[in-house]
């Protein structure tokens, strides 16, 4: 059984797992070198910093690393660095949260998720349009768009009895190059 214990293990237990994600790591907010190289090392048009251990905690969106050095005061030890999944925002698919609960012959769905381009994992619980709480075999999750995908993932990836925060796209992005790009995994956090 997984277990998941804030954060950083998810970011962990996602690469340990070889699962699609958008680059992001956590650093000790005064390793400057470390995180600079990490800004070389994945160049893109937008990353975002955030604390490791307040959920809806203050987060930065941010161009690169000069503009990143700004908001390192504001974090008291550690920060999470992750290139941001907001140029792919015309591309989304479906975006929430998903548990696929297995419990001997049966298998529960709880989906919260949207499917506009205005969706994030702040705003889904807010104003979901989707919000089931259902067996896998409601022909009502089979109509979500994106979710045939997102289930296979779940079953290749045997990510069942987690609650994953996904985003399906129209195309193929992340460290995998995937239309399924998994952002946290958690057991209860």
């Amino acid at each position: 059984m997984i277990i998941i214990k804030d954060k950083k293990d998810s970011i962990a237990k996602i690469k340990q797992m070889g699962l699609n994600h958008f680059p992001q790591d956590v650093f000790d907010v005064k390793d400057l070198e470390a995180i600079k190289e990490f800004f070389e090392k994945y160049p893109a048009e937008e990353y975002i910093l955030r604390h490791t251990d307040k959920t809806n905690g203050k987060f930065y969106f941010v161009s690169g690393y000069e503009e990143a050095q700004k908001h390192f005061e504001d974090f008291e030890s550690e920060i999470t660095i992750a290139v941001s999944m907001n140029p792919y925002k015309e591309d989304i698919v479906l975006l929430g949260d998903i548990s696929v609960k297995r419990d001997g012959a049966s298998e529960i769905v709880d989906i919260t998720a949207r499917d506009d381009e205005e969706a994030t994992h702040r705003n889904v619980y807010e104003q979901p349009k989707y919000n089931l709480h259902t067996s896998l075999e409601d022909d009502r999750l089979w109509k979500l768009p994106g979710f045939s995908k997102l289930m296979r993932y779940i079953s290749d990836n045997e990510l069942y009895n987690v609650i994953l925060e996904f985003v399906v796209y129209a195309c193929k992005v992340g460290v995998n190059k995937d239309n399924v790009v998994i952002i946290e995994v958690r057991t209860g956090y």
